[in-house]
């Protein structure tokens, strides 16, 4: 029985039929219809965010730009290379040469970094 199953499902597995032929199409739809028809939320895909944001430039006189940086962006960085790697963030996020004011790591309540405040300016 499994034998004579496998001889009706090999070439549909094995893609065995010629282009224009009625399982050919039939397989053709199938595959359009799981494409089209199968709801986003079954797979659990989101949009991701850019790991460096502007949330705005400050109306102070200098034009400080407040941008927020995941965290992983700056793991293995030592407390000398954070601010070189954030600027590097900075450059490559806005194209400009940014000198970093400060950058203030936000928490959750387990204290576990979430992300970086970073302060810029011109």
């Amino acid at each position: 029985m499994f034998r004579q199953l496998w001889h009706a499902v090999r070439p549909a597995v094995l893609w065995r039929y010629r282009r224009g032929s009625w399982q050919y199409d039939i397989i053709v739809a199938i595959i359009l219809a799981f494409i089209f028809l199968t709801p986003s939320s079954l797979f659990n895909d989101q949009p991701r965010l850019p790991s460096v944001r502007q949330l705005g430039t400050m109306t102070d006189d200098q034009g400080t730009k407040v941008f927020v940086i995941e965290p992983f962006e700056l793991d293995g960085a030592s407390d000398a290379d954070q601010a070189s790697r954030l600027q590097e963030l900075l450059r490559r996020r806005t194209g400009e040469d940014l000198q970093v004011i400060e950058a203030r790591p936000t928490t959750d309540e387990s204290g576990d970094v979430t992300a970086y405040l970073v302060y810029a300016r011109p």
